[in-house]
C-alpha cells in the first residue's frame, strides 16, 4: 500500500463542520493544495441521526489533496463521525465491513514534508474540533515529532519498494499462464528474495 495515515474520529458538535470546512478550504488555498466541499444538500438524514446504509449525499465536510498525496477527507456523517464518502458507493453492511469511518491517506510519494503538514494540520483540528479522534501514523511521527523516525521510516518504505519493483521488472506471463498462476509465482519470487535477505535495508 505504501507509508499510510489512518484515522477516524466523532466532532465535538455537527455545527462545527462549516467552521472546520471554512478553515481547511483557507489552508488549502494558501498552499495551492486542491479540495472539494461536500455540503450533504440532497441528504433526507438529520443532523445526529444515523442509518443502516449510508450514501454520499449524507456526508458534509472537505476533502484537499496536497501534491502527490492521496485525498485526505474531513468529511463527517450526520451521527458526526468522520468518514470516507468513496466508500458509502460499494459499501453495504449486510455483505461487507469497509470501515466507512476510518480514512486512509497514503503519502508516500508526497514526501516526508507533506506528511508533516497533513499531520500537524490534523493535530491542530483535533484539538479544537474533535470529541474523539485516533491516528495510526506508519511514519511513526504522530504525537512523537521526530523527524528522523519519519524520514528512516520514508526510506525504508522506498527501500522496498524499488526492492520489489527490481525484483519484478522481468516477470511476464508466461504462454497459458493464467492471472491466478501469475500472482502466485509473483508471490513466491518475493517470499524467496525475502527469505534471502534482499529486501534488508542495514537499518
Amino acid at each position: 500500500m505504501g507509508l499510510s495515515v489512518h484515522y477516524s474520529g466523532r466532532i465535538k458538535n455537527y455545527g462545527l463542520i462549516e467552521r472546520i470546512t471554512n478553515e481547511v478550504e483557507d489552508v488549502c488555498e494558501s498552499l495551492n493544495w486542491k479540495y472539494q466541499v461536500f455540503n450533504n444538500n440532497r441528504s433526507k438524514l438529520k443532523p445526529g441521526s444515523t442509518a443502516e446504509k449510508y450514501t454520499p449525499h449524507d456526508v458534509k465536510g472537505i476533502s484537499f489533496t496536497p501534491p502527490e498525496c492521496e485525498t485526505a477527507f474531513l468529511t463527517f456523517l450526520p451521527n458526526g463521525s468522520l468518514c470516507c464518502p468513496a466508500k458509502l458507493i460499494y459499501y453495504d453492511p449486510a455483505t461487507n465491513d469497509l470501515m466507512i469511518e476510518v480514512v486512509h491517506v497514503k503519502t508516500q510519494f508526497a514526501g516526508p514534508d507533506t506528511h508533516i503538514a497533513l499531520l500537524k494540520l490534523l493535530h491542530y483540528l483535533k484539538e479544537k474540533y474533535f470529541e474523539t479522534f485516533w491516528l495510526d501514523d506508519e511514519g511513526y511521527y504522530w504525537e512523537k515529532w521526530d523527524e528522523k523516525i519519519l524520514l528512516s521510516q520514508f526510506s525504508r518504505y522506498n527501500f522496498i519498494l524499488d526492492s520489489v519493483a527490481t525484483a519484478l521488472a522481468d516477470v511476464k506471463l508466461a504462454p497459458g499462464e493464467t492471472a491466478e498462476s501469475l500472482a502466485d509465482r509473483i508471490e513466491d519470487i518475493l517470499k524467496k528474495k525475502f527469505d534471502d535477505g534482499e529486501f534488508n535495508s542495514g537499518d
